[in-house]
């Protein structure tokens, strides 16, 4: 095989990993416009679920002030990644997690690639699942993880959940966020109670404990949303910077292949030159 061929090989492979590349680059820059069109909605049901929480409060007998009590077990959620070519991104969410993660803690991961990381570690999660790919399969993925949730806080009398994930910067690296869930943080509420009870059909237990849960639910649905975009955000950087070291090698290929044709031209010229002064030496 002579050398132009060679390196034309080299330069039909290299052009398959650009086009795939590029592709794959396309497809994380769609899903993380998608998860940031996404989120504001998001936003506003949580909202407006925290507001006819703070309503539902003037339906029920203030709470007794709790005493000193011991530390109270917990969960912490962790939103990592589905898929790879993410660079960084759940060494930094990982490590997060377990710089405040207590030994009795109960630590559910969403994304294979966080599982199999704390796997590595030597410190597996006591519940993992596969992350959302895209939006529209959020509320899924969060209610099999809000289900055990609870049936964990039922059998193991956890009382504490954080969920921690990543929240996309634009023009920035993203940051980890590490946020509250359970018990509710009635104080915060207290400037969105209304001046008059609302009108009701379901008792006002009853009715607190749904409001609860839907609000947990839109909680962890923004978190599992934020952590597509910023997962995204992390694999379209990568594929950005593989797409330019294609892109140059490409380049360098092509330049390389440009000289070796030139080169064997060269020859073969040289060749048939020397031909011909030989046929025509035999015929002097």
């Amino acid at each position: 095989m002579t050398r132009l061929s060679e390196i034309e090989g080299h330069i039909a492979s290299m052009s398959e990993l650009f086009d795939i590349v590029g592709a794959m680059r396309a497809m994380a820059g769609m899903r993380m416009q998608e998860a940031q069109r996404a989120l504001p909605g998001v936003r506003r049901y949580a909202d407006a679920v925290a507001t006819a929480i703070a309503a539902s409060l003037l339906l029920l007998e203030p709470a007794r002030p709790a005493g000193r009590a011991a530390r109270q077990r917990r969960a912490l959620v962790l939103c990592a990644a589905e898929h790879g070519f993410v660079g960084g991104f759940n060494e930094r969410l990982y490590e997060t997690a377990e710089a405040v993660r207590e030994p009795d803690d109960v630590l559910f991961i969403l994304g294979s690639r966080g599982g199999t990381l704390a796997a590595e570690r030597q410190k597996p999660a006591t519940w993992t699942q596969p992350m959302a790919t895209r939006c529209a399969a959020v509320p899924d993925a969060v209610h099999r993880l809000s289900t055990e949730l609870y049936r964990r806080i039922a059998q193991d009398g956890l009382v504490r959940v954080e969920v921690i994930h990543a929240r996309y910067r634009q023009g920035g690296a993203s940051t980890v966020e590490r946020r509250a869930l359970l018990p509710l943080d009635t104080a915060a509420l207290q400037a969105r109670r209304p001046r008059q009870a609302p009108l009701h059909n379901l008792q006002p237990a009853a009715l607190s404990e749904r409001l609860l849960e839907e609000y947990v639910f839109a909680l962890l649905t923004e978190a599992a949303v934020e952590s597509i975009a910023s997962e995204n955000a992390a694999r379209f950087a990568a594929m950005e910077s593989a797409h330019d070291n294609v892109a140059r090698r490409l380049d360098g290929l092509r330049h390389d292949a440009r000289e070796a044709r030139q080169s064997e031209t060269t020859m073969e010229l040289i060749e048939l030159a020397t031909a011909g002064k030989a046929l025509d030496s035999r015929h002097a």
